[in-house]
């Protein structure tokens, strides 16, 4: 709901010209950053309209690109963990706060292969799947959902109670 709210005043505000020209902002700001091709950007071209829908500052999602890309996180690892900030967004975090919770999300888990990245796309599986399970534990989808035996909401403000755990799977 909140994005619903957010997004038609932007607009009406005429701070957007589109989503296509957003989308050439993330583009260019991650290109001036990481040194990724033309063709590596386009590969991702998905999950920056996901970042342009979402109003999510350029430099938040450039930054996160660069961590990646400097930790041998490219290609379908890439998407992974720019997913996972979008995913983080849509649950309600700021862009900031999704930057933060995945990009020290992917320095765990590259110290944890010990800085040895020989399966990019394993990384990136391994990255989302720590996400979703954070998030999962985060308002909105209480600490036991993922298992069973949460308390039943009352505990959090302003948001939604409910089968949180169940309706993460399906995504």
């Amino acid at each position: 709901m909140l994005f619903a709210v957010a997004a038609p005043s932007a607009y009406a505000a005429g701070e957007r010209t589109g989503a296509g020209a957003d989308v050439e902002k993330f583009k260019t700001q991650i290109q001036e950053d990481t040194d990724l091709s033309q063709s590596d950007i386009d590969a991702i071209e998905p999950q920056l309209n996901e970042f342009a829908q979402r109003d999510a500052d350029p430099q938040a999602v450039s930054d996160l690109a660069k961590t990646a890309v400097d930790n041998d996180c490219t290609g379908p690892c890439l998407r992974d963990v720019l997913a996972s900030m979008s995913t983080a967004m849509q649950r309600g975090l700021s862009d900031s706060d999704a930057h933060d919770m995945v990009s020290q999300t992917l320095r765990d888990q590259v110290q944890a292969r010990e800085g040895e990245v020989t399966d990019p796309a394993d990384l990136g599986s391994d990255i989302r799947a720590s996400v979703d399970s954070q998030l999962a534990g985060m308002p909105g989808g209480e600490p036991g959902a993922m298992g069973g035996g949460a308390a039943d909401g009352g505990t959090t403000g302003g948001t939604m109670s409910g089968d949180a755990g169940q309706t993460g799977k399906a995504y």
